[in-house]
């Protein structure tokens, strides 16, 4: 019988920053982001490296997705909770799930 083999493509993972975020804020400050309320209650952000899309939602809660591994998946989560600290929200790193 053949072998299947199996390979991680995409990997999705939610994160709770933990406080309430202002997406006009964001949007208006950070680069790579994108808002419009019309369409769809989040900001969609992109980085490069690992080349992944964040959706932040209001709530503080967000969905890292496009990753390709598990570690791509931590450091692309980490990058973008950093993205919103600077934008001056005290947000952290919590209930990081894959």
């Amino acid at each position: 019988p053949e072998s299947i083999q199996i390979r991680l493509q995409n990997v999705v993972a939610t994160v709770n920053l933990g406080t309430q975020l202002d997406l006009d804020k964001i949007t208006q400050t950070a680069r790579n982001a994108e808002y419009n309320p019309k369409r769809f209650q989040a900001v969609i952000m992109r980085i490069r490296e690992p080349r992944t899309t964040a959706l932040i939602f209001a709530s503080g809660k967000m969905i890292v997705t496009g990753a390709k591994t598990g570690e791509d998946s931590i450091t692309a989560s980490k990058k973008y909770t950093a993205i919103i600290q600077k934008v001056g929200f005290p947000a952290r790193f919590n209930d990081y799930k894959v």
